[in-house]
């Protein structure tokens, strides 16, 4: 055994803090080792990504790879434990649509009876991914099924949701055993040796739970990962990538018989906007992977799995200039010239300037989605978003000029914001569709995030009632027929009808300024091989094939 100090993660206690621990590269194999699975112990860990909860009137919804559970898998796999993967939205053939019970939902992927008799016998503990906070109600009716049929099975939570508010969780389903905020690689690794050996759990960063005496245990968010780079690979080989493949799983574009497979690039943000909640999951500590290691990934999965396309997942991709054009520049270097690479989830307008944006798109980068979230100055500066709308408006047609495919984001109904900053958001949407010609415009409504500054302060003024019917109203972004405000001097009826004025004539200024894309999109339609050009007409497409297959089952 060596020293401590060769150990990157031992078992230790620390205070209630966020903090980075050194990552020494060399000393990966010997922090595995000293978590390895006992010798001669076939119990088995398994990782459940659940069902996808949809509003009753929607047919589809970005569904991608579990990156985060593929992580944590490569981590324990990579320290021999027998490890299994249950995707129920990516094991479904073909995919089905089924509508909740209470006629509230519909759920996208395998049943709750079809998860239960996927789960290995052998299994010892099994780590649920809880990420979004709107489909709390319907998992929480999963884990507690879970738990019914395996009593023994140790249930650990992990995620977005259960990281923003691991006490009430708790709380609210007694069927958790633990939750693991944060960054959950080497915490769940560490929970996983400990509980293999029979040893204490209660003192490893990043575990919550009730005690015996009915009391909430936080010990903080986990341990921050400097060098993510030493990190072992997604463990693939445990999902079906394949499926996604086929079913337009993807939130980006589908364009054609793409091969997407999810990468990361970066981890955390270092920004501190008001509405969301990756400061309480990741900090506001930035870490960026080495531009070569990306492409080394990339090379592989291209080897591994014929991939052809790329999503970035990062919460804020591009930062620093330098890095990106390192990045661009390596793509080059390598010949690797047939690929393409997207940038979906929303990125900075501060890098991407002429030079940047001409090398993000001879590296093969087919789709960018900048996320202003406002086009109010005022909504900006409050919002603590820190973005400059004249910097942002050169960065968007200058990529558009180019012949990038643009994407805007915009939330409208921040508790502050007046019609006429509702409107301003509105409107620049319709502006930028018009006189640059991006080709999507997203107006989201404002929703109280767990997690989010926002969130703790309407909490704080008495104005959410943290229940089930709370959560089902976070799906509003999800569905134009849905009402919901919690701005002051906007009901949730204008808002409704400002997102659909919105949508409305963003693309109508998306089309008739440039009609060539009218006839593109009739032309692509029928298509074996549905060529979308935009976000718009893949949702479409998606919608008409997920509900001519709805009444396929019906039927």
């Amino acid at each position: 055994m060596t020293p401590s100090e060769d150990i990157i993660f031992e078992p230790t206690y620390t205070s209630n803090k966020n903090w980075i621990k050194e990552l020494d590269p060399r000393l990966m194999d010997s922090t595995l080792s000293s978590f390895s699975v006992p010798k001669n112990d076939n119990r088995v860990v398994t990782l459940c990504r659940p069902f996808a909860v949809l509003p009753k009137y929607t047919y589809s919804q970005p569904i991608t790879l579990p990156l985060g559970l593929a992580y944590v898998a490569g981590v324990l796999e990579k320290a021999g434990y027998k490890t299994k993967i249950i995707d129920a939205t990516g094991e479904q053939k073909p995919v089905k649509i089924i509508r909740s019970k209470d006629n509230l939902y519909n759920f996208q992927g395998l049943t709750s009876k079809e998860i239960l008799d996927k789960i290995d016998p052998n299994t010892f503990i099994l780590g649920i991914s809880l990420m979004f906070s709107q489909e709390w109600p319907a998992h929480k009716s999963l884990i507690k099924e879970i738990k019914k049929k395996y009593p023994k099975i140790i249930v650990v939570a992990g995620g977005e949701h259960s990281s923003a508010i691991p006490e009430y969780v708790l709380n609210d389903c007694p069927s958790i055993d633990y939750v693991i905020r944060g960054e959950g690689e080497f915490s769940m690794l560490e929970f996983t040796y400990n509980k293999f050996t029979g040893k204490n759990v209660n003192n490893i960063p990043g575990i919550n739970f009730i005690d015996n005496e009915n009391k909430f245990v936080d010990n903080g968010s986990s341990k921050r990962i400097k060098h993510i780079d030493t990190i072992p690979r997604p463990a693939w080989h445990l999902l079906k990538p394949q499926n996604y493949f086929t079913d337009f799983f993807t939130i980006g574009l589908a364009k054609g018989k793409l091969r997407s497979m999810p990468i990361l690039a970066t981890r955390g943000c270092p920004y501190q906007c008001t509405f969301c909640s990756s400061p309480t999951m990741w900090t506001t500590r930035y870490i960026m992977r080495d531009p070569k290691e990306i492409v080394d990934e990339i090379k592989w999965l291209i080897k591994e799995y014929e991939a052809n396309d790329f999503e970035f997942f990062d919460l804020t991709a591009i930062i620093k200039k330098d890095w990106i054009l390192e990045f661009c520049n390596e793509l080059k270097k390598r010949g690797i010239n047939n690929i393409t690479w997207q940038l979906p989830i929303g990125t900075r307008t501060e890098a991407l300037d002429e030079e940047t944006l001409k090398a993000l798109y001879d590296s093969g980068c087919a789709y960018i989605c900048y996320a202003p979230e406002s086009g109010s100055q005022k909504s900006l500066n409050i919002i603590k978003k820190r973005i400059k709308i004249d910097r942002l408006i050169e960065s968007i047609k200058t990529a558009v000029k180019i012949g990038h495919t643009v994407k805007l984001n915009f939330i409208i109904g921040f508790p502050h914001e007046t019609l006429i900053d509702c409107l301003k958001s509105v409107f620049f949407g319709i502006y930028c569709s018009l006189r640059f010609g991006v080709s999507d415009v997203i107006y989201s409504m404002f929703s109280p995030y767990p997690g989010s500054e926002l969130y703790e302060k309407l909490k704080k003024e008495k104005k959410l009632n943290i229940d089930d019917n709370y959560f089902k109203k976070l799906m509003v972004y999800m569905d134009l027929t849905q009402a919901q405000s919690y701005c002051e001097h906007v009901t949730g009826k204008i808002l409704t009808f400002l997102r659909f004025i919105g949508f409305f004539f963003s693309y109508i200024a998306i089309y008739l300024s440039r009609p060539i894309r009218i006839y593109r999109f009739f032309r692509n339609f029928f298509r074996k091989d549905f060529f979308p050009n935009n976000l718009f007409e893949q949702r479409i497409y998606d919608y008409y094939v997920r509900l001519k297959l709805n009444r396929q089952i019906k039927q």
